[in-house]
């Protein structure tokens, strides 16, 4: 049976192989992103994508409101909803860059997987944070260099990566943590009544923010419903709608090259100079100022 030192070997190697340049790769295993980073970066905010995170490589620090994280090799993130967090990599070289693995998360897939795994007592009934960590066992690294190795077989990856994923969900929820994120995501509860809440804002994120009709749907007043939203994300509802509006107009004007004025409206601004206030105060720089640096560095 191989050592974590040979497992953690393998996937560096594994995952060095697929990409060779800066950025976010698509892998050939479908829902699986490589990210590589060859040298420290500046804490930014950023929206963190609904998924398990396992940093391969190097290291990185998470901010969640006041809760700061710190991952190395073999650690991970879990999180079921897209969160903005402020985060940097911190350790990080040409010679070895930080890499990570990136695996979307399908609620379905989620909800399947637990289903077959007994079911405790419930741990707590108050709420969690939406972004959990954990150092990954022995039996998740083994699952995750299977499935890597599908790397190297793009012709298998398609039919293959689907199991591989499944098992991988496995093992982290059979895993010494797995009884605490199986509490994350299944039903029931005022955890999976926020979830609910954050999935709804972030699918109608262009459109005007009810908060009293969201905590009646969550069977809480709007007092408790602002209380345990807080303690899940850090944030208001507002704040975490506002959040998501502002790096989906990023998005939308870096990556897609629409403008500042259409994306704003996009998101569901009706003031391009509010938009424009907002953003800058968010990422320290205009939306104009922002576009033109990015094609200068493109």
């Amino acid at each position: 049976m191989p050592t974590r030192q040979e497992l953690t070997n393998q996937l560096a190697r594994y995952t060095a192989q697929l990409g060779q340049q800066e950025g976010v790769y698509v892998t050939p295993v479908p829902g699986v992103y490589l990210t590589r980073i060859s040298q420290p970066q500046q804490a930014g905010k950023r929206r963190w994508r609904a998924c398990l995170a396992i940093v391969v490589q190097g290291s990185k620090e998470i901010t969640v409101g006041q809760d700061i994280y710190q991952g190395t090799i073999s650690d991970y993130t879990f999180t079921p909803v897209d969160l903005p967090v402020i985060s940097r990599v911190m350790d990080a070289t040409p010679e070895k860059p930080f890499l990570a693995l990136l695996i979307d998360l399908d609620p379905n897939v989620l909800s399947e997987v637990a289903a077959q795994i007994k079911t405790e007592p419930l741990i707590s009934t108050a709420p969690q944070r939406a972004m959990f960590v954990g150092h990954a066992s022995e039996a998740l690294l083994e699952s995750i260099v299977r499935m890597a190795r599908l790397f190297a077989e793009p012709e298998h990856a398609p039919f293959l990566g689907p199991l591989a994923i499944k098992e991988v969900l496995y093992r982290l929820l059979q895993g010494p943590d797995g009884a605490l994120i199986r509490q994350l995501i299944r039903a029931g509860g005022k955890t999976q009544a926020i979830l609910d809440a954050m999935h709804r804002i972030k699918s109608e994120l262009s459109e005007d923010l009810n908060v009293a009709e969201l905590a009646l749907q969550a069977h809480m007043s709007r007092s408790a419903f602002f209380k345990h939203f807080n303690q899940i994300t850090s944030q208001s509802p507002i704040q975490y709608q506002k959040r998501l509006r502002l790096h989906e107009a990023r998005r939308l004007m870096l990556e897609e090259d629409i403008g500042a004025g259409s994306s704003a409206y996009k998101v569901g601004y009706k003031s391009v100079s509010q938009f424009s206030r907002e953003y800058t105060r968010m990422f320290g720089t205009s939306p104009s100022q922002d576009m033109q640096l990015h094609k200068l560095t493109a």
